[in-house]
């Protein structure tokens, strides 16, 4: 039985400084040149907290056989540094093969190496399930109950990252950003009695579900890229698809069509769901085709660009920060310098 690698030291632990000694996923490899005209390959390592950059000076792919996205890459003996605000690790191709090994993949727990969700996939999950069942408006919950109950469908979306490098860019990713916008909404519609819940639930729960289209992802090799039809039409238009042809089925295929003494999907609620996915990002110059004209359409768009922000937050925080309080660092996630306040004043 081959020896298993046990990770005791993640991205998340390292600090400008500090030395590192681990085996990370390689999720990426560019060659690009510098201004004197050199090779150098940016590595991108990746673990389940986070991600660092490798950069290998002087490079040459014959030098590096076998280091490639999927390959898991130990480090051993090299120090974090910071760079534009960013940490690196920094080697010259000829480490290859000394500090700078290949491991065995079957010895890795992909666990460990996979960025994902901090968060409980089964929880949010539940959490999912439980917004639909709580639906009162009979068309809306078919319709949610279409997707959300179909093992397949949620088999990809509970998987699925919420970006290629934005906000919620991990395994998990869709569904944990689906869930925060599903309760800042839930709060919202609680504050605001004009607001017509059933209507923003669905909002809320559909309006990122082109993304499962939009983006190919491998798990295996945390590799996430815009497939043919995310760069064609992007995810806006491809929900709107999907969800105008799933309630066209609906209503042409339902069983207990005749029966049912609900009324079912009128052309007036197709366009209210259709406008909230359309208008989701806020402003034409973000990708929404329109702007929020409904009150539910204004709330899931500031619901869904808060969820977003603050995710860049919590991921620079957690990635780039020591434990320590009163730091403050650039971020280029964030686009600014992100501020983690000392509370020790506060503590008895």
């Amino acid at each position: 039985m081959a020896h298993q690698i046990v990770k005791t030291q993640f991205v998340a632990d390292l600090k400008p400084g500090v030395t590192v000694d681990t085996v990370l996923l390689c999720a990426d490899v560019k060659c690009r040149q510098t201004r004197n005209g050199s090779y150098f390959a940016d590595v991108k390592l990746v673990d389940r907290t986070g991600e660092i950059s490798l950069k290998l000076w002087r490079y040459s792919p014959e030098a590096t056989l076998g280091l490639e996205p999927g390959a898991c890459v130990g480090v051993s003996n090299v120090q974090v540094e910071e760079y534009g605000g960013s940490l690196q690790l920094s080697q010259d191709t000829s480490s290859f093969g000394r500090s700078i090994t290949l491991c065995d993949v079957s010895q890795c727990d992909l666990a460990d190496f996979v960025p994902a969700t901090p968060r409980d996939i089964d929880e949010m999950a539940a959490a999912v399930l439980n917004a639909v069942s709580g639906v009162s408006k009979k068309p809306i919950r078919c319709l949610l109950q279409s997707f959300f109950g179909d093992p397949e469908f949620m088999a990809r979306f509970r998987e699925w990252p919420a970006a290629i490098r934005h906000h919620h860019a991990y395994s998990g990713g869709l569904l944990e950003h689906t869930v925060n916008v599903l309760h800042i909404c839930r709060q919202a519609a609680q504050q605001y009695a004009s607001a017509d819940w059933d209507v923003l639930c669905a909002g809320a729960l559909l309006h990122d579900i082109g993304k499962v289209q939009s983006y190919d992802y491998e798990r295996a090799r945390a590799a996430a890229a815009m497939s043919l039809s995310g760069v064609a039409v992007e995810h806006i238009v491809l929900g709107m698809e999907v969800v105008n042809r799933r309630i066209a089925e609906l209503v042409s295929d339902c069983p207990d069509r005749g029966s049912c003494a609900s009324p079912c999907w009128t052309p007036g609620l197709t366009l209210e769901l259709a406008h909230l996915l359309a208008s989701h990002h806020g402003a034409l110059e973000w990708g929404s085709p329109v702007q929020p004209a409904t009150i539910e359409a204004c709330i899931l768009h500031h619901a869904d660009n808060m969820d977003a922000q603050v995710n860049k937050f919590e991921r620079t925080i957690r990635e780039s920060f020591a434990s320590g309080e009163g730091e403050y660092r650039y971020s280029e996630l964030v686009g600014r310098t992100v501020w983690v306040p000392s509370r020790s004043e506060f503590r008895e």
